[in-house]
């Protein structure tokens, strides 16, 4: 159950309740002055804010046309970069000279080999490697007996492993290629395929000289993203924003980015800038400046008029409430006029019916209270019942003990003790203590009806005893135990636990027996109505009427395992 000390922590420390207090305390014509202020107020603030969102949606726009052409300009740029790389690879794979030497079968003059490396393929080397900084490997991959020259000759046999090696030997276009944080580009030597032998040119670069002006574009936060065919991230900036994983990723936040994306047409790679939307500022204090002043001038206007309309509208409540005051003070005979027809006038009506029936009602109190004090006077004589009772038991319990008949002695006095308790001098509010002492009195009685054919457990916390409850609702419990319980039980020694324990705030009694059980349909039935056989209905109600719906009795119990009653009430001290 959820109590208000944790409700207010859950809202946040707002005293909710306070709150609402404060508001129907206010008077009408207050509530309803502020009912208007607020129709007026709130749609001039939804006007406002409108032509906010709409001034902004316009500059995400503008600056979203800005955006594209600055992206196309970066996309322009890149390819630029990629096409110088590009025709690297073209001067070598389609040069006839250089695919001669390195298709030319040298196992029989060596100094030839080396001459031609010299002068064709070392100087074009040299050329590229001058003209285009950003290449920092450059290596031709070749299935001919060529000598090896640090990384720039090597076998092919040392890439033919590789993942792009036979999509790059079937075709004759180049193959960008990411290797972990390494970018490069792949082509075959021309005539490779139809020749001895098979010849890749490969061409590693430095992805900082080629997306070097990625991280410049505009001013604040943004981000860059450029993906290669497979969906691979090959450059990532994102200057603070959170880092997207994928095109489609950065594409999927469009409501809150403006994603720009275009493809790199000598790469096919996909070039995605993202800029947040929130971070396009728009001056608000026009907007705010006009919206204050309407609403200035409205309030002035109409805070007279509504005023005097509520004045109007509760003169005649409080003309009523005048009327009900006089009510209470006992004037029962004021006049009451009714001039309208709307709520007002029929609140007025039902008033001045309800004041002719509490007058009608007023008669029949006094003849009531002479019925009351006949009730009083028979209830002094039942009370006087029980003290012949109570001295007729002593006097069994006296003669008992002169005769030596101790077991006569004890039942009269455990009846005696029992039935004090149990009447209480006519109060229905009991102490624990009381309660559980009239209860262990009854289970001695039935323990000497049943020549003690079952055991009793008792388990107490001490601490309850001194708390207070309605009386006669543990006996009823222990009845059923002993008569439904532990009287079917069919083999071994019957067993009675009752125990008595706090759970936060509550008292919580258990009475167990280890008799046959009952079924859930039995379980529904003892408590949902009136039962003569288990009499736990008006225990539960009782309870309920007392203390609350949140308190009663439960029960739990399987067939030939036995039944558990538990009973829950609040700690009061009175």
């Amino acid at each position: 159950m959820l109590r208000y000390k944790d409700y207010r922590l859950k809202t946040g420390g707002v005293d909710l309740e306070r709150l609402g207090r404060f508001i129907r305390n206010l008077r009408i014509k207050h509530k309803l002055f502020v009912s208007y202020l607020l129709v007026i107020i709130i749609p001039l603030s939804v006007l406002g804010w409108y032509s906010y969102d709409q001034s902004r949606n316009l500059l995400v726009q503008q600056a979203r046309l800005t955006l594209t052409d600055n992206v196309s300009e970066i996309a322009a740029n890149l390819d630029y970069k990629f096409g110088k790389l590009n025709a690297a690879l073209d001067s070598f794979t389609f040069n006839s000279s250089v695919v001669s030497v390195f298709n030319n079968d040298y196992s029989d003059n060596y100094y030839y080999m080396y001459n031609d490396l010299n002068t064709i393929v070392e100087p074009l080397f040299n050329t590229l490697l001058f003209l285009n900084e950003e290449i920092r490997q450059l290596t031709v991959y070749t299935g001919n007996n060529i000598t090896e020259r640090k990384n720039t000759i090597l076998p092919i046999s040392s890439v033919s492993g590789k993942l792009w090696y036979e999509a790059a030997m079937a075709s004759g276009q180049t193959h960008w290629i990411k290797e972990g944080t390494a970018l490069s580009a792949v082509r075959r030597m021309v005539g490779g395929s139809g020749t001895q032998y098979d010849n890749l040119i490969y061409l590693g670069f430095d992805s900082k000289e080629i997306f070097a002006g990625l991280t410049n574009v505009v001013s604040g936060e943004y981000g860059v993203l450029v993906e290669n065919g497979a969906g691979e991230p090959v450059y990532d900036y994102h200057n603070g924003l959170p880092s997207f994983e994928s095109a489609k990723a950065a594409e999927e936040r469009a409501s809150d980015f403006i994603v720009i994306s275009q493809v790199l047409g000598v790469t096919g790679w996909k070039l995605v800038f993202y800029m947040p939307k929130n971070s396009i500022g728009v001056d608000a204090k026009t907007i705010l400046r006009a919206t204050m002043l309407t609403v200035g001038i409205c309030l002035l206007i109409l805070v007279p008029a509504v005023w005097l309309l509520s004045n109007a509208f509760v003169r005649r409540i409080y003309r009523l409430n005048r009327t009900m005051k006089r009510v209470t003070r006992g004037d029962l005979h004021v006049d009451i006029v009714v001039d309208s027809n709307d709520e007002v006038g029929e609140l007025t009506s039902r008033f001045k019916d309800m004041l002719q029936s509490l007058n009608e009602l007023f008669n029949e109190v006094y003849r009531s209270k002479v019925v009351q004090k006949d009730a009083e006077l028979k209830a002094l004589q039942a009370q006087i019942n029980p003290h012949f009772l109570y001295n007729s038991l002593s006097l069994i319990n006296w003669k008992a003990i002169s005769i030596k008949a101790y077991d006569i002695s004890k039942i009269t006095t455990t009846l005696s003790k029992f039935y004090r308790t149990t009447l209480n001098r006519g109060q229905d509010v009991i102490s624990v203590h009381d309660e559980l002492e009239n209860t262990k009195s009854y289970i001695d009685l039935q323990l000497i009806m049943h020549d003690h054919s079952f055991d009793v457990v008792y388990e107490v916390d001490p601490e309850v005893l001194g708390y207070h409850m309605i009386k006669l609702i543990m006996q009823p419990i222990v009845e059923n135990a002993i008569e439904h319980g532990v009287d079917n039980k069919r083999e071994g020694r019957g067993r009675i636990s009752l125990r008595a324990c706090f759970e936060e705030d509550t008292i919580v009694f258990s009475i167990e027996d280890n008799g046959p059980g009952m079924t859930q349909e039995t379980m529904d039935t003892v408590l949902s109505r009136q039962s003569k056989s288990y009499g736990l209905f008006n225990a539960q109600e009782r309870i309920r009427i007392y203390f609350g719906e949140a308190y009663g009795i439960t029960i739990h119990s399987e067939i030939g395992q036995g039944t558990a009653v538990t009973v829950r009430i609040p700690k009061r001290t009175t």
